[in-house]
């Protein structure tokens, strides 16, 4: 178990930063995570928002200004447009963008000494001033959760983890949410060096970004309490509605569909009472259902056939792949096995999501 974070004296009243990146596309995703954040920050403390701005519409930023309004923090709103042509020579990344890229430009944009980032796909149940004023170990320019799927360097990249000479079984972290030394990022020249990473290993890494912090700051990351970073499925597999979590939506966008859950629901609950209910009749989410009816038609067939793909992986002598498609197997096994007692569960916790309520105007300080 990690140790708990100490706290810095100092940064007790301090203004709490936060920075997100978001296009369009991912606006309703950036409105409820900043929603969550701010009904949950503590009274006292004041919020300094950076919007890395990639295309968002100028009615969706006098959205934005209406919710910060309605909540009636303190909230300093900042729009920071970014380029996303620097990114070029990189891989394509979700929604074939290059937008998650810009996270490896805040030690360039933003002239702050440290910040919390947050990807636009999570809610926020809890205070995130309590991870502003954590501190960091010494020799650490970041913290973050480790990754509940990609669990070492080599789950990314053997490739790139044996040319930088750097341990195959090496710890792997989520970079959804991250305290950041920008101080410290600055004086590594982090975003010159992650352009090089992009440029030079295009076609090897396979988490965009977040394969850049891990590789380039190996040894530099220090490890979070998985509540500041809960993935999606996980909190699907839990046998209650606990929310005192980070909750991040690793797999799918829920504003865009994604896999029927108690995750999923609890988005739209929370986006519909925040303001900005999800728009089932738009053409991705309906695109986003159909592709959820193949994936569960098709769970059996996978389940047969990726097994005889780790047996003949195997006799070829690729154990890597072999063991990669068992994993895969036990999963679809597991998932087919389970889906009746799964069904049931997730009715009842769907029931009691439905009746939650969720509240948004700032509640004064305690005396």
């Amino acid at each position: 178990m990690s140790p708990r974070p100490l706290i810095f004296k100092a940064n007790l009243m301090e203004s709490v930063v936060i920075a997100l990146a978001s296009n369009e596309r991912y606006f309703p995703g950036l409105y409820c995570a900043l929603a969550s954040a701010l009904s949950h920050l503590d009274a006292a403390r004041e919020m300094d928002l950076k919007v890395l701005d990639s295309g968002i519409l100028q009615t969706s930023r006098d959205t934005l200004l209406r919710l910060v309004d309605r909540v009636g923090k303190p909230v300093r709103l900042e729009f920071v447009p970014v380029d996303e042509s620097l990114f070029r020579d990189a891989t394509l990344g979700p929604a074939e963008s290059h937008m998650t890229y810009c996270r490896t430009l805040l030690p360039r944009l933003l002239d702050v000494p440290r910040l919390i980032y947050l990807d636009c796909d999570l809610l926020v149940f809890r205070d995130l001033s309590e991870l502003f004023d954590s501190e960091l170990s010494p020799g650490k320019i970041l913290a973050a959760v480790p990754d509940s799927e990609t669990l070492t360097l080599s789950d990314d990249s053997r490739t790139v983890a044996s040319a930088m000479n750097l341990p195959a079984i090496g710890r792997y972290f989520n970079a959804g949410v991250m305290l950041l030394n920008l101080n410290e990022l600055r004086k590594q020249n982090f975003t010159e060096k992650s352009l090089e990473f992009f440029e030079n290993w295009n076609g090897h890494y396979r988490f965009h970004d977040q394969s850049a912090f891990n590789f380039l700051l190996h040894g530099r990351i220090a490890e979070l309490p998985e509540h500041w970073n809960r993935a999606s499925w996980r909190f699907d597999e839990q046998n209650h509605n606990d929310l005192d979590c980070v909750l991040h939506y690793t797999s799918s966008a829920p504003w865009l569909g994604g896999t029927l859950g108690p995750a999923r629901v609890l988005f739209e609950r929370f986006a519909a009472e925040a303001g900005l209910p999800v728009n089932r009749q738009s053409h991705f989410f309906k695109k986003s259902v159909r592709q959820r009816i193949w994936r569960n038609g098709l769970a059996p067939l996978r389940a047969l056939a990726f097994p005889v793909a780790s047996l003949l992986y195997r006799i070829a002598g690729r154990m890597d792949k072999s063991a990669a498609y068992q994993k895969v197997a036990r999963y679809w096994f597991d998932y087919i096995r389970n889906a009746p007692s799964r069904r049931r569960l997730h009715r009842r916790r769907i029931q009691e999501i439905i009746r939650m309520k969720f509240e948004f105007r700032a509640s004064p300080p305690a005396s």
